[in-house]
């Protein structure tokens, strides 16, 4: 008997390490693939029934050539949360960007949300190709909102410039 009370003060000591780096690690919650450094993942509601309420849906082929940087794929869309605890909007962005030459043009897809780029997560798609194809990513963001008039918008980000060929965007609207 004796010789389990050390064993069981080592094993608690060790629980008790373990779950201190484990809560430090989980605090830090930086985004390692996001074109924006440091950020770090939204606080997301509980895992509970939510009530689709509105779904905006907008698709297009511009062929539009896109700088270096964020660009606005579609336009804005105007979501209004009557909800007084809130809203959650999920974001559900597809994209063909390409038709360039340059080697090492990192893409990604982001979200604008009241003129917060980035705003949830943005993470890299990978790099484009360099022989004038074209390739195609997709995303999904999970954004909580206070109630009131909220502007939505999904982009393209781009290390260095590329065509869009076409893109299509889903902005479904929830309620807890």
């Amino acid at each position: 008997m004796r010789k389990l009370i050390p064993i069981c003060i080592a094993i608690a000591l060790a629980v008790a390490l373990f779950g201190t780096l484990y809560h430090v690690r989980a605090e830090e919650r930086s985004v390692a693939g996001s074109p924006i450094l440091g950020q770090r993942l939204p606080n997301l509601p509980p895992a509970v029934n939510h009530k689709l309420t509105h779904t905006y849906v907008d698709i297009g082929a511009p062929g539009a050539s896109d700088g270096s940087g964020f660009t606005a794929i579609d336009s804005p869309v105007t979501i209004n949360c009557g909800n007084t605890a809130g809203c959650t909007i999920v974001v559900t962005s597809f994209a063909e960007p390409g038709g360039q030459t340059s080697s090492g043009n990192a893409w990604g897809i982001c979200t604008n949300l009241d003129g917060t780029t980035g705003a949830g997560i943005c993470t890299y798609q990978g790099v484009l190709p360099s022989d004038g194809s074209y390739v195609s990513g997709s995303f999904t963001n999970v954004l909580t909102v206070a109630h009131g008039s909220h502007t939505v918008q999904a982009e393209l980000f781009l290390s260095a410039g590329a065509l869009l060929a076409q893109y299509s965007n889903t902005y479904s609207q929830y309620a807890p």
